[in-house]
């Protein structure tokens, strides 16, 4: 005995499981059973079954035995309206709606950063510390030779000491903002003294010539050249400083 095959012979069903249970034997005889699980997927009220069993009675030879037709109806749950019944509306308003805003996302977004921040800084923050303030000194360190360098550029014997008082101004007030020391206020001596550079000394009382005195000559240049690269080596020293700083263990 064959039992029927699931692609075809249930249609328009469609088997889901099969349960196929051990033969029984009894005064009657043996019963082979086994439950089909079927499924549908179309919608007509009536649905018909029946389905084949295949005896074998020689190897190339076969029965087929029906079973009763059996009918399932189904029931309708989902009322439904006619198409006949339905109307559009002709006559509509648009609406407009005021957006808004979605704050718990903003919020998960604004808590998210803070945390991404915290990590980075707790992680990274003598790095970035670092890196912010050897980016804040370049900057100064161009402003000073942008304004530097124009006043000495075209310094002549007309305009020398205007232009060389205004050009130690801002070499004072450059050094002063980057070693932290009262360059402004302090007298030529004082500030030899400080800076421990042998040219020094004569580039500063050539300018002051220059500027208190209006006593210009061709060491006026070289003198303004000096400052400049007193500037430059103090500028180079405080960027290493800082990185062997930043190189250092905390104990």
């Amino acid at each position: 005995m064959l039992f029927p095959d699931t692609a075809r012979h249930f249609a328009p069903f469609l088997v889901r499981d099969i349960s196929i249970f051990s033969t029984k034997t009894d005064a009657l005889g043996s019963l082979d059973s086994s439950v089909y699980t079927l499924v549908s997927f179309e919608t007509s009220p009536t649905q018909t079954l029946r389905v084949p069993v295949f005896l074998l009675r020689t190897p190339t030879d076969c029965t087929l035995v029906f079973s009763n037709v059996d009918t399932i109806r189904l029931r309708e749950r989902i009322q439904t309206m006619r198409p006949d019944t339905l109307r559009l509306s002709t006559n509509t308003t648009v609406v407009s709606l005021r957006q808004q805003m979605n704050y718990p996302l903003l919020m998960t977004i604004v808590v998210g950063l803070c945390v991404l921040a915290g990590i980075l800084f707790l992680f990274f923050g003598r790095t970035i510390r670092t890196r912010i303030r050897r980016y804040q000194l370049y900057r100064q360190y161009l402003d000073f030779q942008r304004s530097f360098n124009r006043l000495t550029r075209g310094i002549g014997p007309e305009t020398a000491h205007e232009d060389a008082g205004r050009a130690v101004v801002i070499w004072k007030q450059y050094m002063e903002r980057l070693e932290r020391k009262p360059y402004t206020s302090l007298t030529t001596r004082e500030i030899v003294e400080s800076v421990q550079d042998n040219r020094l000394a004569d580039a500063l009382k050539e300018i002051d010539g220059v500027i208190y005195g209006s006593v210009y000559s061709d060491q006026t240049q070289q003198s303004l050249r000096i400052l400049n690269e007193v500037a430059d080596t103090a500028y180079r020293r405080s960027s290493v400083r800082m990185e062997e700083v930043n190189q250092e263990v905390p104990i």
